[in-house]
């Protein structure tokens, strides 16, 4: 199997056995353990497998023709991902790749209105029960924050909303705009806790009629494109949107921005984004599981931030907490797995075990990351000193920790 030579130089450790659609044996080890035992069930499959491995692994174990029969998908791909060191040689393909994307992404016309609200309702609207399944009971479908690591996915969720509101200095009768605000809880946690009135839009069906029904407050919902926005807001946030942006409209979106905000205005970007020079998404994923999809650099921002005449304020990097994120809905599908197969089928619920490990292991192994980045109009659009957050959010913590629902609003609270 001429075809394993690039996976005996790649891997460090554990024993890969590959059973070929011939019955032949082939063990790739660099170490005893662990090991897991593959069968390729197509002749075509090893070819694939060495021309683009990125694509047509997942793509082959979610179709079946590779069927892990010893050992799991998650012990195979930590062997694989935890091999690749995070600066080595690309493949010849992901050369190729890296030189088409801007094409590509030019030809299929990503991030324009219509594009985009079909990559969005591609991802998204596939059913709320289904999200449901694996999510908090707020549906938060990003990053969660596990300040103390002992938090369960509930408590690092809500810690996660209290991180994020604390960095907007809020203040009395504000707007504020949400700019992919899926399933609500963010925004409707803002207007329960503070005298402002919140905006959500989403893209997403699924998301605003669950939003819309669940509106408390001073919250309200719109279904369209951010692009959209004429009014002017005091703060604006935006939480797992950027992703989806592509990288050829950055400077759009941040002079939209830009032309939203008022002088004196603050936008939170919660993003996930990877460490080094930028690199293309896996195609898999944005093929199968995010269509449009791009996660960017801080080199990528940075110019587009610039360019737009805003002030990069802050910006944290939360590294492994989206690892710890993903770990837990891996764990609540798995509970679901029955019911999940039983009503989209078995490659569906292949696709998203595949899809979230690979991420997993992609934040732990290989530079992937979660960027806060707190921008403003001018230099003293936020405080000059970073306390007003950490107060703030302790003044979050004592009034919302153990509420199963949103509190009432503080009329005249100011942060900080």
């Amino acid at each position: 199997m001429l075809f394993l030579r690039p996976l005996q130089q790649l891997l460090r450790f554990g024993t890969i056995t590959v059973v070929g659609p011939d019955g032949s044996i082939a063990n790739v080890a660099a170490t005893v353990t662990p090991t897991v035992r593959v069968r390729l069930k197509q002749p075509w499959l090893k070819w694939q497998l060495l021309i683009a491995p990125s694509f047509y692994l997942p793509e082959s174990y979610v179709n079946g023709t590779l069927e892990i029969e010893e050992g799991d998908l998650r012990q195979l791909l930590t062997m694989l991902i935890a091999s690749l060191p995070e600066d080595r040689v690309p493949t010849r393909f992901e050369r190729f790749w890296k030189k088409i994307e801007p094409i590509m992404d030019r030809l299929t016309r990503t991030g324009n209105v219509a594009r985009s609200t079909r990559d969005v309702r591609y991802h998204y609207d596939k059913s709320n029960d289904f999200y449901r399944m694996f999510l908090d009971p707020n549906m938060q479908y990003s990053c969660a924050y596990f300040e103390n690591g002992d938090e369960t996915l509930e408590q690092a969720q809500h810690k996660k909303m209290a991180h994020i509101v604390s960095k907007l200095n809020l203040k009395p009768k504000q707007n504020v705009l949400d700019i992919g605000s899926g399933w609500g809880a963010l925004a409707n946690f803002i207007a329960a806790n503070y005298d402002v009135h919140v905006k959500g839009v989403t893209l997403s069906l699924n998301q605003y009629s669950y939003a819309k029904e669940r509106a408390s407050g001073r919250a309200t919902f719109d279904l369209h494109d951010y692009r959209k926005e004429d009014a002017l807001y005091d703060r604006i946030v935006s939480v797992g949107m950027l992703e989806h942006v592509g990288q050829q409209h950055y400077g759009e979106f941040f002079a939209k921005i830009a032309s939203l905000l008022r002088p004196d205005g603050l936008a939170l970007i919660h993003t996930i984004g990877r460490r080094g020079p930028p690199t293309p998404i896996n195609p898999w994923i944005r093929k199968r599981i995010f269509p449009g999809s791009y996660l960017p650099s801080l080199s990528q921002l940075t110019p587009a931030i610039e360019a737009a005449g805003l002030w990069m304020l802050d910006c944290e990097n939360l590294r492994l907490h989206y690892a710890r994120t993903l770990n837990c809905w891996f764990s609540n599908l798995k509970r679901h797995e029955k019911q999940v197969r039983d009503h989209f089928g078995g490659r569906f619920f292949r696709a998203w075990e595949y899809y979230l490990v690979s991420c997993e292991l992609g934040f732990l192994h290989q530079g992937l990351t979660v960027y806060q980045i707190l921008i403003g109009k001018s230099p003293d659009a936020a405080p000059l000193s970073r306390s007003f957050m950490f107060e703030e959010e302790l003044w979050l913590r004592e009034r919302t920790e153990g509420n199963s629902v949103p509190v009432a609003p503080m009329s005249g609270h100011e942060a900080g």
